[in-house]
């Protein structure tokens, strides 16, 4: 049953001041900005492996060394591009990608290294009050 207008404006409005209050426990439970493989890329791996597997079993039946050279490289291709598919974030919420002030963290870095660059800025911070 979809919600009326009413209370989506309201939902709106709670996530709205969830995101204000505290920004880090909203990005947790938001669903879509967690980062995702691209999945075009797996797909196209996947089938790199798969016709490398097809070549190499053609390999075998057909006294072919060179085929099956080139069979193993076409798998072990498809798997390297499908294991490394960069990670996405998607960036639904109003708070998500936004950074702080004086935020030098790329787009794509890692929370860890977020944490750290505000760590860092917070010490520096704090050796100049001091």
């Amino acid at each position: 049953m979809p919600l009326s207008d009413h209370e989506q404006q309201m939902l709106d409005e709670m996530e709205r001041q969830l995101f204000a209050e505290d920004p880090r426990l909203a990005r947790t439970f938001d669903h879509a900005a967690r980062p995702r493989r691209d999945r075009r890329r797996i797909l196209l791996g996947v089938i790199g492996i798969v016709v490398g597997l097809g070549l190499l079993v053609l390999s075998v039946s057909l006294p072919a060394i060179w085929l099956g050279v080139v069979a193993f490289l076409v798998m072990v291709a498809g798997g390297v591009w499908a294991a490394t598919a960069p990670m996405t974030r998607a960036t639904s919420s109003p708070e998500a990608g936004a950074a702080g002030p004086g935020a030098t963290t790329a787009p794509g870095a890692s929370p860890f290294m977020r944490r750290m660059e505000e760590r860092w800025e917070r010490r520096g911070d704090s050796d100049q009050k001091g």
